[in-house]
């Protein structure tokens, strides 16, 4: 895991392109504290920080040229199955100096070009300099686990891991106005758009060729085509194919020349995770948080349940209010671009003190995605086919709306469920899934920012349901939207904060295309969320841990705001600041009069999404 910055220029590097890939990489040191190289050849500058993982040896020192000097490669990800493919290799009469996946990587983009990408299992971000043809070849992963941004400005084209350091090669702070609008209703910005106007995320499964005349922008991953014509899993096999795929991806990721564990939190997901991981690693270490003065929110006895049934060596990590607070003025210098999932928070504290014992963690992100397990799907479900019970939740709408719903106590919570459902079942369906995966509702939004979302960026968050309807089709925009835009960034930016590699073993290619390859009945049951994971991975578990109901990371906002942060957000709130940035002052005040009333509805979510806004424009030079 690592950081990478680069530059093809229009005409050859000097000295200021030479500064300017320093102050890129300076940028990233939190990414790769081990090691630093910059390589300059004919119109591309690439540079490289380094988190060894495997091989820490000095062989592995990027940026990466073969033997013939012909290719240079700066590589940021894992390559899992690197050691078949580079057995393969060797077979062929190919030869190695090092150690390490990148080595392979390079090879084997030298002997076969581009198409070797559908050979890869891992997860990466890179790119690759050809000095003879003098073009640069870059690339993403399948599901966008690791990030790369790119730009073009005054004719040169640009990249990095993060959007700080390409703002040190070609800065700018030209906003999108629909970014904005984005992500102040679904509390992050969907790729391919940033924050700034003209720069880009390349999206998952994806790659660019860059020459001296032309920028070209290929898809080089389409799940849909991968598993077309492929055989349906037998049901007589499906829960043997499932638990060996999914063991052999842990296992797999495994595979470290650093200290190794898993994060714990009690749910199933990491549950299942970890439980097949102190399968093939005798002293497990497990990790997870818990609030020592919110047990609404605490999960730490689920958590220390699991480790005891596995027998992992496991550490819990207690936080007060006071040690969250302090952590979350840390993580809004973190932040990269405005982002405001507020499981950031907690993933942020969990990541930074697992930190302190191991280098590499692997984490149960994906499942909910692939296998069905968030509440929206499961409404889904029951939209789909409303029965009774459901017409009467949507009949009794009025009635929600004015009951106090907010998620600092089970009842109310349940409250701003039944709300949510009642209006978003009277929408059309890939209305309804925006509803149900947004923060906050497009009116209010509207109201903040003074501007509405253009209907072309609309139909980019929802090309799942242009050849599908139905819990299917909500899984497939999971995948291309919420995935790699909120979940797979947050795990990146809070874990990279603190030179963590997290492993997502959910994320395998096998996993992924194995689960949407299976039918509709296999993968979904009313009211039991991810009940293929259960019946097949239950006996691994305790009990209670099938059983309990899907809880999210979450975190007492409110709480905080009233309390220990209360300073922090007046401070940032205030009217001359938030009218310079365009917000409407009337809005603001509002959410943080509600913020404090008995009803606070999803207010605090968005006080949070104003304070990370307006704080990393201030760092951000406007």
């Amino acid at each position: 895991m690592c950081g990478i910055a680069g530059s093809f220029l229009p005409d050859t590097a000097g000295a200021d392109g030479r500064e300017r890939i320093r102050s890129a990489l300076q940028c990233l040191a939190h990414r790769g504290p081990d090691d630093e190289g910059i390589h300059v050849s004919g119109h591309a500058l690439m540079g490289h920080r380094r988190l060894s993982i495997i091989d820490t040896s000095a062989a592995g020192h990027q940026p990466f040229t073969d033997e013939g000097g012909r290719y240079t490669m700066v590589f940021n990800g894992e390559v899992f199955n690197f050691q078949n493919l580079r057995a393969d290799l060797e077979a062929r009469g190919e030869s190695f100096r090092s150690r390490t996946d990148t080595e392979v990587v390079l090879r084997l983009f030298a002997l076969e070009g581009p198409s070797f990408l559908h050979r890869l299992n891992g997860f990466f971000a890179f790119a690759i300099h050809d000095a003879v043809k003098d073009t640069l070849f870059l690339a993403r992963d399948r599901y966008g686990v690791k990030p790369l941004v790119w730009r073009v400005a005054d004719g040169a084209f640009h990249f990095a891991s993060e959007l700080r350091a390409l703002l040190a090669l070609c800065p700018t702070t030209n906003e999108d106005p629909a970014s904005r609008w984005c992500y102040f209703r679904q509390h992050y910005i969907p790729a391919p758009h940033t924050i700034l106007e003209g720069t880009h995320k390349l999206l998952p499964g994806h790659s660019i060729t860059v020459g001296t005349s032309a920028i070209d922008v290929t898809r080089w991953y389409d799940l849909e085509k991968a598993i077309q014509g492929s055989p349906r899993i037998a049901p007589d096999t499906l829960q043997n194919d499932l638990f060996n795929t999914l063991e052999n991806a842990v296992e797999l990721r495994l595979i470290s020349d650093v200290p190794i564990g898993t994060f714990l939190s009690g749910g199933l997901d990491s549950s299942i995770v970890s439980a097949l991981a102190r399968r093939h690693h005798s002293s497990l270490r497990t990790f997870s948080i818990g609030y020592a003065d919110d047990p609404y929110f605490d999960e730490t006895r689920h958590a220390e349940e699991v480790a005891r049934h596995i027998g992992s060596e496991h550490t819990t990590f207690s936080l007060t209010r006071a040690d969250l607070a302090g952590a979350y003025t840390e993580l809004l210098g973190a932040i990269d671009e405005p982002f405001a999932d507020s499981s950031a928070l907690p993933s942020y504290v969990l990541c930074k003190r697992t930190r302190e014992h191991v280098t590499v963690a692997l984490s149960g992100d994906g499942a909910d995605e692939i296998f069905g397990g968030y509440r929206k799907h499961q409404a889904a479900l029951r939209m789909h086919r409303p029965g009774a019970m459901e017409k009467a939740v949507i009949a009794l709408a009025p009635l929600w709306r004015s009951l106090p719903g907010s998620r600092n106590n089970a009842l109310s919570d349940r409250v701003r469920q039944l709300h949510r459902f009642a209006r978003a079942a009277r929408l059309q369906e890939c209305e309804r899934y925006l509803e149900l995966a947004a923060f906050e509702d497009a009116g209010s939004v509207t109201e903040l920012t003074g501007t509405a979302l253009p209907k072309d960026r609309l139909a980019g968050f929802t090309g799942a349901f242009d050849g599908a309807q139905g819990p299917e089709a909500w899984l497939r925009n999971d995948l291309d939207l919420v995935l790699p835009n909120d979940m797979l960034h947050k795990v990146d930016m809070t874990s990279m904060a603190h030179a963590l590699e997290v492993r997502t073993p959910f994320l395998d290619l096998r996993v992924v295309e194995l689960a949407f390859g299976l039918t509709a009945a296999q993968r979904f049951q009313r009211g039991t969320g991810k009940k293929i994971l259960r019946d097949v991975f239950g006996h691994l578990l305790p009990p209670g841990i099938l059983t309990r109901a899907k809880k999210g990371f979450e975190v007492p906002l409110r709480d905080l705001f009233l309390g220990p942060l209360e300073d922090l957000m007046l401070a940032t709130l205030t009217r001359e600041r938030c009218e310079r940035h365009g917000l409407r002052w009337s809005a603001v005040e509002r959410q943080v009069k509600r913020l404090r009333s008995a009803d606070p509805g999803s207010s605090q979510a968005t006080v949070h999404a104003l304070i990370v806004y307006l704080s990393w424009w201030e760092r951000n030079g406007r």
